[in-house]
């Protein structure tokens, strides 16, 4: 018995996280919230007023879901939504600094879930996992170090290894559903992944984005080293590793991939909010290297087993129960969308899940890559029956393909709203967008008025060997300025 409880002690003790990587990781979702909120802010009419495209009374109409809420839908005026985002970024500066970073973290975290339920089409899988991590920084010891509550009071420098385990688990999800989920021949027999990505004109980007699209033979090699990463990361994340050795390789794998990502393709805050997740996995070895160098890194040796007092203990046990049966729907919410598990949670359990956003799917560039590509045109009409092209801002209404079709993308945001008009599942948000584009477009242009707005979409359809379908026009939708 003592030696599988030495067994089992030594096994406990290598899930357990560095406080200075926790304190890092904080102060990176900190800064990741409040650029997040400066880019959202920047079209804070647009898409979060009932001035832009998304009037508060549409959205429990479209894509909302039993037990979602949002603070920022109880109003649709402007000073309303900036006053949140104004209260959100107060919080968001506490929780760099680590000014009671417990309350700080709850509030960042509502007041994500509550804006991020406010406009649900601009929305991509890097804020689901913000989103997870702030739920999960509730409950982790990240501001042990690098905070002003270190300093202004004592700190209880003791880890729970639950809330260590999951948010190792919800790293090692997004990893392992993904590659799950990638079932297509693209992915495996073909290793053309990359090559429809980069083929993708609204998402490459120019530079390294246009070199690597011309080297077919780079592709298909990173095509593989992608899906082999992902395949192999959750394993190195959750394998028991006294020294953290095996998180460390899976950090720097992390942080090859999604470089590699945000090099080439537009994805706006993606690629860095999955960088970030991962700075817990950051071992004690690299700070205990580095610390020689740099004081403020050294922090005292700390037991993280030592016996607590009853109170402690007796919330810590509750707590536990809490985030193992968190954890259990997680990964069952997770193992739901892949074809080899057939069990599902019964509709009672989606309330609190939806109510906590804990909901989430990893499906990125899966089961095959988006291979739908094109731009707009916006085809205005005066009340003369004048032509003019709204884009370009002149007299000729141009179809012909804009040089750079991301560049016609103000922030990743537009670029993801427009993916999503594409489906058919959408079509919903395109006279919404159309509308929108026409208002603001005559408030800006009082000597240019237009009455009618014909938003077209320029499609095709992208093949192997750099070959794509004939361009296709269509209507998306009329609209009349009333």
């Amino acid at each position: 018995m003592y030696k599988l409880k030495k067994i089992a002690v030594s096994i406990l003790k290598s899930y357990s996280l560095d406080f200075r990587s926790l304190a890092l990781m904080r102060i990176a979702v900190a800064l990741i919230v409040i650029a997040d909120l400066l880019i959202r802010g920047s079209d804070l009419t647009a898409h979060y007023t009932n001035d832009g495209m998304w009037n508060t009374e549409l959205i429990k109409n479209f894509g909302w879901n039993t037990g979602y809420w949002s603070l920022h839908a109880l109003n649709g005026s402007y000073w309303w939504v900036f006053f949140l985002f104004g209260i959100h970024f107060i919080f968001a500066f506490f929780l760099l600094i680590g000014y009671k970073t417990k309350l700080s973290t709850i509030f960042v975290w509502l007041l994500l879930i509550s804006m991020h339920n406010r406009n649900l089409f601009v929305l991509q899988s890097g804020d689901d996992l913000l989103r997870l991590l702030l739920f999960w920084g509730l409950f982790l010891p990240w501001n042990t170090c690098f905070s002003i509550d270190s300093k202004k009071k004592i700190v209880v420098k003791k880890q729970v290894i639950i809330p260590n385990f999951g948010y190792l688990i919800l790293i090692a999800s997004v990893y392992f559903f993904t590659v799950s989920l990638k079932l297509s021949p693209e992915w495996h027999s073909e290793g053309t992944a990359i090559y429809y990505a980069l083929s993708l004109e609204q998402m490459r980007l120019p530079f390294l984005g246009e070199w690597l699209y011309h080297k077919p033979a780079i592709m298909q090699m990173l095509t593989w080293f992608v899906y082999f990463a992902e395949l192999v990361i959750p394993f190195l994340i959750l394998f028991p590793s006294k020294k953290g050795y095996f998180r460390f390789i899976a950090l720097l794998l992390l942080i090859i991939l999604h470089t590699g990502i945000g090099l080439t393709l537009y994805v706006g805050l993606f690629y860095i909010i999955n960088i970030i997740s991962s700075i817990a996995l950051i071992p004690s070895f690299v700070f205990d290297k580095l610390q020689n160098k740099i004081s403020f890194l050294k922090i005292k040796t700390i037991n993280l087993f030592k016996k607590p007092n009853k109170f402690y203990k007796l919330k810590q046990i509750s707590t536990n129960y809490f985030l193992v049966l968190i954890i259990t729907f997680c990964l069952i919410f997770n193992l739901s969308s892949v074809k080899w598990f057939s069990y599902e949670l019964r509709k009672e359990f989606y309330y609190p899940i939806n109510a906590l956003r804990l909901n989430q799917y990893w499906g990125m560039f899966s089961p095959s890559v988006l291979k739908t590509d094109g731009w707009f045109v916006y085809y205005g009409i005066d009340s003369l029956g004048r032509q003019w092209d709204l884009y370009k801002n002149q007299d000729y209404v141009d179809f012909t393909k804009p040089k750079n079709i991301v560049g016609m993308y103000k922030t990743d945001r537009w670029r993801k709203l427009a993916e999503n008009m594409q489906s058919d599942n959408y079509t919903f948000l395109r006279p919404l967008y159309g509308k929108y584009i026409l208002k603001q477009w005559n408030l800006n242009h009082p000597n240019k008025k237009l009455a009618t707005l014909n938003l077209y979409y320029m499609t095709k359809k992208n093949l192997l060997n750099y070959k794509t379908t004939e361009v296709e026009k269509k209507l998306y939708t009329v609209c009349v300025e009333f």
